[in-house]
Formats: C-alpha cells, sequence, structure tokens
C-alpha cells in the first residue's frame, strides 16, 4: 500500500488501524443507536420495561459492535448500558445511567485484562443481555401465557 508515493508497509498500518478502531474513528455496528430499533429484545425489571439490541443470540463469536440496554422513560427510551463487543468477547462497557461505575475503566484486548481492576474485567464477557423476543410483550408483562417462541436468550 502507497500513500504519496511513499510505500508504507502494513505491518506499519495495523497498529494505526487498531489505534483508531479503539478511539472510535470507525463507527461499529449497533454503536450509538439513541433508541432501540424495531427488532430489540424486551423485558420488564420491577415494573420497568426494557429493551436489548441486538438480543444475546444474534451475537455470534465474529460479532464486533454493540449490544445496548434501554428503559423506557416517559414518551423515549434512556440508555442504561453499551456493552462493547470485539470477535464475539465483551471487550469494553459503557454504563452511562451509572455515574464512576468501575466497570467502565475496563479495557480487556486479546482476552486479557489491559486496563481496570483485572478481579472486575475479568467478568465482562458476563455482561451479555438477555431479552425475549419482540413479539412477546404480554409473556414479560406476565399478562398472558408464553408463547412456545418466547424463550429469554
Amino acid at each position: 500500500m502507497a500513500m504519496s508515493g511513499i510505500p508504507i508497509p502494513m505491518t506499519r498500518l495495523l497498529p494505526l488501524l487498531a489505534l483508531a478502531l479503539h478511539a472510535g474513528a470507525f463507527a461499529a455496528p449497533n454503536c450509538g443507536l439513541a433508541e432501540p430499533p424495531p427488532g430489540a429484545g424486551i423485558d420488564r425489571t420491577m415494573g420497568v420495561l426494557l429493551k436489548v439490541y441486538p438480543r444475546t443470540p444474534d451475537i455470534g463469536p465474529d460479532y464486533a459492535g454493540c449490544q445496548t440496554l434501554w428503559a423506557q422513560s416517559g414518551d423515549g427510551w434512556e440508555t442504561l448500558t453499551v456493552v462493547h463487543y470485539a470477535a464475539g468477547h465483551v471487550v469494553r462497557v459503557e454504563n452511562p445511567a451509572v455515574p464512576h461505575d468501575p466497570v467502565e475503566q475496563c479495557l480487556v484486548e486479546d482476552g486479557a485484562v489491559v486496563r481496570g481492576d483485572p478481579g472486575l474485567c475479568a467478568q465482562l464477557d458476563d455482561m451479555r443481555f438477555e431479552s425475549l423476543p419482540p413479539a412477546c410483550l404480554d409473556a414479560a408483562d406476565g399478562a398472558g401465557p408464553a408463547a412456545p417462541s418466547c424463550v429469554r436468550a
């Protein structure tokens, strides 16, 4: 690869690309969503309607992007947590609803904790949010019998 006629070895470009990706220079899928899309999963906790996107079953082993948890707030949605994935594993978590959350200090690269409390950060992969399919609102409310497809995953 060459820029302005000067050859740049790929081994020099890869660290720059990794730094740009980490800094958010390129938008990762599903990161920065202000509100849940129509296919978001649902759940209800202590009377509050929650939405999750993408649903955990849709996050494969190669997924690189975000999973977001929202809570219904008045006529809109409040972002509670944004979980960042690389290669299907959680690498970073943002909790805008919880100022100074220690989990936000965590950063995992290639399976190793590179920033934050090692005991806490080693558990990031457990941050996946399970939910019901979007058509299962009655099951989330406990208002009626759940359809066979209304499985929390």
